[in-house]
């Protein structure tokens, strides 16, 4: 399958380093390859080449983070069969699976488990279910009322 031509607009995303970016693209416009693209520029990066471990990957859906883990793995997997020497990026393959690549929830309940002792919350504490939540949300409005 042939590579797809990133756009100029693209590449001048993939190649900016001018520190933290926004992506916010419509499905099917090449944000997910624009992504990978610019990690792998990092990762191959000749003066100070990054550790992709360093990097938070957050999208909205479980299924796209899968599909941007296989992607990454897939560019690395390239990269590294064009250079099979390259010792730092047989590295980042084993480092993808430390990697954090999570969906926006995913990621704020970790923060959350991490500082619940800071939060006073029970390490524990679990995401409430939407039978639950609307359960709180009608005892919350109906002691509210009655107050």
């Amino acid at each position: 399958m042939a590579e797809i031509k990133l756009t100029q607009t693209q590449q001048a995303v993939v190649d900016d380093r001018g520190g933290a970016l926004l992506v916010s693209a419509a499905a099917g416009s090449g944000k997910t390859k624009v992504l990978v693209d610019r990690l792998l520029k990092y990762l191959n990066d000749p003066a100070a080449p990054a550790n992709l471990d360093e990097f938070l990957i957050i999208t909205y859906t479980k299924a796209a983070a899968s599909e941007l883990r296989g992607k990454i793995a897939a560019k690395l997997t390239e990269a590294i069969a064009a250079d099979p020497e390259n010792r730092h990026l047989q590295r980042q393959m084993q480092r993808l699976f430390l990697t954090k690549i999570s969906t926006v929830h995913g990621f704020c309940g970790d923060l959350l488990r991490e500082y619940a002792y800071k939060l006073d919350l029970p390490a524990d504490f679990r995401v409430a279910d939407e039978n639950e939540g609307g359960e709180r949300r009608e005892t919350v409005l109906t002691e509210l009322l009655d107050s």
